[in-house]
C-alpha cells in the first residue's frame, strides 16, 4: 500500500516521467516500489562509500559503527558454518541482504516514503537470490552429488524424499518472501487507515513504534534463513 503522498513520485511526475507504474517497460521500472528499492540501494552504497573513504587504523564514526556490524555479521555466520572459508564466502552477501532490508523496512516509517519490502516483486526478488546462491554454493561443493541433499537418508526411500524435498525447496520460496512482505504491507495498511481515520499525529504512533520491531525482527529472519540454507547447502549430506 502506498503513502497518499510520496516524495519520489511526485518529483517524477513533475519530470513528466511514468511515477505510478503502467504498462511501458519504464513505466515498470519507475514504479513506486521500483523508486524507493533505488533509493535504499543508493543509501546503502552511500553510507559504505562515506564509511570506507578515510579508514583508519583506529576506527571511529561511521567507520566503527560498519565495523562493529561486519564483525557481528562475520561472528554469526561463523558460529553456523565453523569454517572460516564458508563464512567468508557467504558474508558479503549475508550482510547485504541484512542492510539493504532494514533500510528498506525502516523506509515505509518516514511519512512521504514507502518500504519496498511491501511489494512482493521485491521480497520475490530477494529470496530469488537467495535460493539461486545456496544452490549454486551445493554444487561448487558437492558437484553432482549435490542431488544426494534430496535423496533423503535411507537409500530406498529416495523415490519418495527426492518429490517431498522439491516441494519443501518451492516452500522456501514462498515462506521468506510472503513472510517479509506480508509483515511489511500490513505494517503500511495499519498505518495508511491509522493516517486517514485518526489523523497524523498521535494515533498511528503505536503501529509506528510496533513497526520498528516488525521492521527489525523480519530483516533478521530473512537474514537467518538464508544463511541456514546455505550453510544446509554447502554441508555434507547425511
Amino acid at each position: 500500500m502506498e503513502h497518499p503522498l510520496l516524495f519520489l513520485s511526485l518529483i517524477l511526475d513533475a519530470l513528466g516521467l511514468p511515477a505510478h507504474g503502467g504498462e511501458t517497460v519504464l513505466a515498470q521500472a519507475l514504479a513506486p516500489h521500483m523508486q524507493y528499492s533505488y533509493l535504499a540501494m543508493i543509501i546503502c552504497i552511500a553510507l559504505a562509500i562515506l564509511a570506507t573513504k578515510r579508514m583508519e587504523m583506529i576506527p571511529k564514526g561511521l567507520q566503527n559503527l560498519f565495523e562493529l556490524y561486519v564483525n557481528w555479521v562475520e561472528e554469526f555466520i561463523d558460529e553456523q558454518t565453523h569454517d572460516k572459508r564458508k563464512t567468508l564466502i557467504i558474508l558479503p552477501v549475508m550482510a547485504t541482504f541484512m542492510f539493504y532490508i532494514l533500510v528498506a523496512n525502516y523506509m515505509g516509517l518516514i511519512p512521504g516514503f514507502m518500504s519496498p519490502t511491501a511489494n512482493i516483486n521485491i521480497t520475490l526478488g530477494c529470496t530469488a537470490i537467495s535460493i539461486a546462491l545456496y544452490h549454486l554454493l551445493g554444487i561448487r561443493f558437492h558437484g553432482i552429488g549435490y542431488i544426494k541433499h534430496f535423496m533423503g537418508p535411507i537409500p530406498w526411500m529416495a523415490p519418495m524424499m527426492f518429490p517431498i524435498e522439491i516441494f519443501s525447496h518451492i516452500g522456501r520460496i514462498l515462506s521468506l518472501s510472503i513472510r517479509l512482505f506480508g509483515n511489511m504491507v500490513s505494517k503500511e495498511i495499519l498505518l495508511g487507515l491509522l493516517f486517514m481515520l485518526a489523523g497524523p499525529y498521535l494515533a498511528p504512533l503505536p503501529i509506528m513504534f510496533l513497526g520498528v520491531l516488525v521492521c527489525l525482527l523480519q530483516a533478521f529472519i530473512f537474514f537467518v534463513l538464508s544463511i541456514v540454507y546455505s550453510v544446509e547447502a554447502m554441508s555434507e549430506g547425511h
